[in-house]
């Protein structure tokens, strides 16, 4: 194992891992002189109390949840600058809060409303259908790279095409209308609407991944029983990847690399420390 840092090394390390920055020259000098022997946990309490630990883990989601006003990508929409406003207001109130990263996606996969009230709806406004949300989806929370079952069984994982198109119809129902003012939606809970799969041309029971199916009749709120099955306790595959991209960002790599490629056939360097 490493020895310990020296006081100019950890400084560095702790600035660049909390907010993305360097230390200035009088922190340092500061913290160097400095004879008290907490020094290194007073200095971590207050870079994640600090305004830079917000802006920089803002922007570490942001980038995770694709923000961005620049151009519309693999069939992702273009958000105007009030729609991006909005949504990375909603984003940096949540890590400004410490919001749990579990509470988090919930808001964002059960949300309806106004886009200008409540600024997590704008993930459905970037992901106008429910292939990009269920691909996109499972990128962000899973790890998992599902696109290949869209057209066929996954070549590298279990999941079959069957599989993908029962994910994909717990977000058939969600529907997008224009709101009052520009760059705004209005989100909401249909109660009927399915996506069929292209091979059989019939609509599949819905179902998360290795989850429980529902009727195709049943009115349960379809992203309700997706976002409490993604975000339990019993849901490895959600905390191993949150684990994942903390660790990366701390580390430089994931304990499974790529951060979002977490497969059977791509396993963690060190699978006990992952568990």
């Amino acid at each position: 194992p490493s020895g310990q840092c020296t006081d100019s090394e950890f400084i560095r390390r702790a600035y660049l891992d909390t907010t993305g920055t360097l230390p200035s020259v009088n922190e340092v000098k500061e913290f160097l002189l400095s004879g008290d022997k907490d020094k290194r946990q007073k200095l971590v309490e207050r870079l994640l109390a600090s305004e830079s630990y917000v802006d920089y883990w803002a922007y570490k989601w942001s980038d995770l949840l694709l923000l961005s006003d620049n151009k519309a990508t693999a069939g992702n929409k273009k958000l105007n600058p009030a729609a991006v406003r909005s949504f990375y207001s909603w984003i940096r109130t949540s890590v400004q809060e410490n919001k749990p990263w579990d509470k988090m996606v919930r808001e964002l996969l059960t949300s309806t409303g106004s886009s200008r009230d409540n600024g997590a709806l704008n993930f459905y406004q970037i992901h106008k259908d429910p292939i990009r949300l269920t691909e996109n989806t499972t990128v962000a929370f899973m790890g998992l790279r599902l696109t290949c079952a869209r057209c066929h069984n996954h070549p590298l994982e279990k999941w079959t095409q069957v599989d993908y198109y029962k994910m994909a119809n717990l977000f058939a129902r969600v529907r997008q209308k224009a709101g009052d003012s520009p760059g705004e939606i209005v989100v909401v809970n249909a109660v009927s609407g399915n996506i069929d799969h292209p091979r059989l041309n019939k609509p599949l029971p819905p179902a998360p991944l290795d989850g429980k199916e529902i009727s195709l009749e049943s009115l349960q709120e379809r992203r309700q029983i997706l976002a409490e099955w993604l975000t339990s306790p019993q849901n490895q595959s959600f905390s191993r990847t949150i684990v994942n991209r903390v660790w990366a960002s701390f580390m430089g790599r994931g304990l499974a690399d790529p951060v979002d490629d977490i497969r059977s056939t791509n396993p963690p360097s060190n699978e006990l420390l992952m568990n």
